[in-house]
């Protein structure tokens, strides 16, 4: 852990020389990351040796759990920190940053997403609306370095790939350019997500309660609550509503009263959480999948929005692979039914027999209704083919429109 100290001491002398200026920072702190390369050595389990057994314990950024699993302050000062954060199964929500400097992956790898903010319309300075436009997306790996700027300057995400993702942090404690450190929810959301007033700590607390007792009241406590909520409040209650019932249908009772209170800007977080409900299922899933290539595939799901970018990605990764092909090799696999007693293996559970399979392949091909069916005779017996026709293309449809797979069928 010695090396973690170095890299403190040589970060405050050349911080120094720069003024203290937040501008130089994410430069200094990339600097320090290439020369010292604490990749290189790291072993997984020495910071937990360390935590084991230090008496010289370091100010820690946080004692809560929430970001890291776990994160640990290996390095503090006045004016800088060292984090280092581990990953297991967990991903970043789409944020921007309220400090500056930069991180280094330390073993693992993880797909990064960049994006680009359009705001139109800023309701306060803790909640706006707009548009999400997403960048690029690539992979990081060991050894690799990523400058963090403050503010809407640098906004990503991570889906870390392997089991555990470990990533250095070398940041200041905070930026006052980079003002919140805002969360993104696709497509139109942006907010802070630090309650900082105990009532509305107190009001997302109670929800679980109402959740387990479901008293009679239920409906019209929570009505009354949005009718008297702010738009940010509305939002969080909603999130908190899905996290406990687990299903977009827990929101329908409330909408009416939402759209009632704050008008477009209810409607406007329809399609967040449509989205949201998306994402946190295949989040869900990623838990039950633990082979890399197929985490990397999930993490494609998450983050690319369409089906050619998706295919030019797998193409880069595994440049000696045709792409339709790997993908449907990752689909079958995730989607053969498991059988009562069998071997606990990788599943998105959602099973696909060989004709849904077929259209699946069609599909990302981009072949239309004729060329599915004329595809479907040559594994089946035609008249059985036409007199099915209309069930074949309720599934094309249904595959489109899948909540698990709709972004390979976007163009």
């Amino acid at each position: 852990m010695r090396i973690f100290q170095d890299m403190g001491r040589l970060l405050q002398e050349r911080w120094l020389k720069a003024q203290h200026s937040e501008e130089a920072f994410p430069d200094i702190a990339a600097e320090v990351l290439r020369e010292l390369a604490p990749h290189q050595a790291f072993q997984t389990l020495e910071p937990l040796e360390w935590l084991y057994g230090t008496r010289d314990f370091p100010k820690q950024l946080t004692t809560r759990p929430g970001f890291g699993q776990p994160a640990l302050t290996v390095f503090s000062d006045s004016r800088l920190l060292i984090d280092l954060y581990y990953w297991v199964d967990g991903t970043t929500d789409i944020h921007q940053h309220g400090f500056c400097g930069a991180f280094q992956v330390l073993q693992g790898s993880s797909i990064h997403g960049h994006y680009r903010w359009h705001e139109r319309n800023k309701v306060n300075s803790r909640v706006a609306f707009g548009d999400m436009e997403l960048l690029s997306v690539t992979g990081l790996f060991k050894g690799d370095i990523q400058r963090i700027l403050g503010g809407d300057r640098y906004i990503h995400s991570l889906f870390h790939l392997e089991r555990p993702s470990v990533t250095c942090v070398v940041r200041t404690l905070h930026s006052p350019e980079g003002g919140y450190q805002y969360s993104y929810k696709k497509p139109h959301l942006a907010y802070y997500p630090g309650v900082e007033d105990a009532h509305t700590s107190k009001v997302l607390q109670s929800l679980s309660l109402l959740a387990e007792l479901k008293p009679p009241e239920r409906t019209r406590l929570i009505s009354g609550l949005i009718e008297r909520s702010d738009i940010l409040t509305c939002f969080l209650v909603f999130e908190r509503l899905l996290q406990l019932h687990k299903k977009l249908e827990a929101l329908d009772p409330y909408w009416d009263v939402a759209v009632r209170a704050h008008g477009g800007l209810a409607e406007e977080l329809r399609p967040v959480f449509k989205e949201y409900m998306r994402q946190a299922l295949l989040i869900d899933r990623r838990g039950q999948v633990k082979d890399p290539e197929h985490r990397y595939f999930l993490a494609l799901l998450l983050n690319v929005e369409r089906g050619e970018h998706i295919q030019q990605l797998v193409r880069q990764r595994f440049p000696d692979r045709d792409p339709v092909e790997l993908i449907m090799k990752w689909v079958t696999a995730l989607t053969q039914p498991v059988e009562a007693g069998g071997r606990a293996r990788d599943s998105l559970g959602v099973p696909l027999d060989e004709s849904a399979l077929i259209v699946f392949r069609e599909l990302l091909h981009s072949r239309g209704h004729a060329e599915v069916m004329a595809r479907l005779k040559e594994s089946f017996d035609d008249a059985e083919v036409e007199g099915q026709s209309d069930d074949i293309a309720a599934l094309a449809a249904s595959l489109r429109e899948s909540t698990l797979f709709q972004p390979l069928f976007r163009r």
